[in-house]
C-alpha cells in the first residue's frame, strides 16, 4: 500500500474510468469508503447498495469525475436478481456489510447478514463482470474458531475466496473507531473511551490497536487502485504480445489472487495520512 497522495492525485486520462459498487455504504466503514472513493476520482460511477433511500448522504453526491448512484434493495435476499440489471464489467466491488449478533437479533440473523448476504453480493457482482472484490472482515477471522463471530467471518472469507475474481482483497481490522450516530454499540463505546485514554502510550502500529474506520477505507481505496494498475500493466503486456512484438515473460491477465491485510498492515500503510 502507498500513502494518501498516491491515491488522491492519480489521473485517468489514458484509461477509461472503471465503475465501483459498494454494499454496506451507510455503515461506519462504508460512509468513509464512499468519501475516499470520491476523493480518489478513479471511478466514473460508484453504485451504492442500500436498503432504503438515504435522506441526507454523509458525502457529496458527485465530484468532477465521479458520480454516486444509489441502488435501493429493501430485501437483500433479492441482491442477485436486482444486480443482474447492472453492467459491472471491470468494476471494483467493495463490501463493508456487517453486523453483530445483538444488532441482528440472533445467531441465524447475524449469519445471514455477515455470510449469506456478503456471499450473494460477491456472486452477483462476479456474474456481472466485477474484477476485484474487497471485503471488510475482522481480526481473528477463522472458519475453525470456537468463537462464533470469528468463525462466521472466517467462513465468509473462505467462501468468497472460492469465486474466480481476478483479485480478492480481505481487510481484517481490530476494533473500529468512529461515530455510529444510528447504531450505538456499548462495547465499542467503552473500548473507544479506554483507547482514548491509553493512546499516548500505545505504539502507532501495535497489531491489536483499535483502528479508525477512515483508515480502513483509505487502505481499501489504495489497494483497489494498486490492483487496477497491476491489471492494466498485464493487459498492456498482452497487447504487446498480440501485436507480434517481443515479450519475454508473458503475464496472464486472469490470475486469481487472494490477499489478506492485517490490522497492523493497514495501520502502517496509512501512518502518514493520520
Amino acid at each position: 500500500m502507498s500513502d494518501q497522495s498516491s491515491v488522491s492525485n492519480f489521473t485517468t486520462e489514458e484509461v477509461q474510468q472503471p465503475n465501483a459498487i459498494v454494499i454496506g455504504a451507510t455503515g461506519l466503514v462504508g460512509q468513509q469508503l464512499l468519501s475516499r472513493l470520491l476523493l480518489a476520482g478513479h471511478y466514473h460511477t460508484i453504485y451504492a447498495v442500500v436498503r432504503k433511500p438515504v435522506a441526507e448522504p454523509a458525502v457529496a453526491m458527485t465530484n468532477q469525475t465521479t458520480q454516486i448512484k444509489w441502488i435501493i434493495i429493501p430485501d437483500f435476499g433479492q441482491l442477485s436478481t436486482i444486480l443482474a440489471a447492472y453492467d459491472l464489467t471491470g468494476a471494483d466491488a467493495f463490501s463493508a456489510l456487517g453486523s453483530t449478533q445483538k444488532q441482528a437479533g440472533s445467531k441465524a440473523a447475524f449469519y445471514q447478514i455477515d455470510h449469506d448476504y456478503n456471499l450473494a453480493f460477491a456472486q452477483a457482482v462476479f456474474q456481472q463482470g466485477a474484477r476485484h472484490l474487497l471485503l471488510v472482515s475482522a481480526q481473528g477471522a477463522n472458519p475453525s474458531s470456537m468463537i462464533f463471530y470469528n468463525r462466521v467471518k472466517g467462513e465468509t472469507e473462505a467462501d468468497i475466496s472460492k469465486i474466480d475474481f481476478d483479485f480478492v482483497s480481505i481487510f481484517r481490522p481490530s476494533l473500529l473507531l468512529g461515530d455510529r450516530p444510528h447504531d450505538k454499540r456499548l462495547g465499542e463505546g467503552l473500548a473507544q473511551s479506554i483507547f482514548n485514554f491509553s493512546k499516548p502510550i500505545l505504539p502507532a502500529t501495535f497489531s491489536a490497536r483499535p483502528i479508525e474506520a477512515d483508515r480502513v477505507a483509505l487502505s481499501m481505496t489504495q489497494m483497489a487502485y494498486l490492483k487496477s494498475l497491476r491489471y492494466r500493466e498485464a493487459m498492456a503486456q498482452v497487447n504487446v504480445h498480440v501485436r507480434g512484438e517481443s515479450l519475454s515473460n508473458e503475464t496472464p491477465v486472469h490470475s486469481h489472487k487472494v490477499s489478506i491485510y492485517s490490522n497492523q498492515a493497514m495501520l502502517k500503510a496509512t501512518l502518514n495520512a493520520f
